[in-house]
């Protein structure tokens, strides 16, 4: 390679690098790529508010249907907290609890009757359960956690979605007899946001 050839091979790497290290100015630092957003804080989570969020998306569900709207029942309110409650303190999700007791032996530990009779038949009432989060991620930058927080409203709206997905529980949210729904929310240590939902 001549002196010359050699000269201007210098000069394009040169330039290269100079280009390179331009761009590189210019593009975000990785450790700073969304690192505003990781710095959310916790939003606030009230458990009577957060019912009621789901009670009215349930009556929207229904209206869009040309289905009466439940009404919010005290009692169902009371049964359906103490489920979510026993499911988060004994670490299990699901309609029957460790001892295979079902809804209606809840109504009835409640003093809660429910006879809906449609033509020939009487029915008893029935329940949906939810299992939902107050976060949907964990990031971890310099060892230090930061979580990707849902929002009331987006917890209220993914529980009410799931239920309308799953062919059981939308068709106890769209059974035309029921009158009555009660909501019952618990959220447990490890973040976990237990629902019951319970119909009459």
């Amino acid at each position: 390679m001549t002196m010359m050839n050699r000269k201007h091979a210098i000069i394009s790497i040169l330039t290269c690098l100079l280009l390179l290290s331009s761009l590189l100015s210019c593009a975000p630092s990785p450790s700073r790529v969304g690192y505003g957003a990781l710095k959310k804080q916790q939003p606030t989570v009230t458990i009577a508010v957060l019912e009621k969020q789901i009670h009215i998306l349930i009556n929207h569900e229904r209206r869009n249907r040309g289905l009466s709207r439940l009404a919010l029942d005290d009692t169902l309110n009371a049964i359906a907290r103490k489920h979510s409650r026993d499911m988060a303190k004994r670490n299990y999700f699901a309609h029957l609890s460790p001892e295979g007791r079902d809804f209606m032996f809840r109504y009835k530990q409640a003093g809660y009757s429910c006879g809906i009779r449609v033509n020939s038949t009487v029915h008893l009432g029935a329940e949906n359960i939810a299992l939902n989060n107050l976060y949907d991620s964990i990031t971890t930058v310099n060892g230090i956690v930061y979580h990707e927080w849902n929002s009331q409203e987006k917890i209220a709206e993914t529980t009410v979605e799931g239920w309308m997905k799953s062919t059981g529980h939308r068709k106890n949210i769209l059974t035309p007899h029921w009158q009555h729904e009660g909501i019952g929310v618990f959220i447990a240590p490890d973040d976990k946001v237990y629902i019951t939902q319970n119909f009459c």
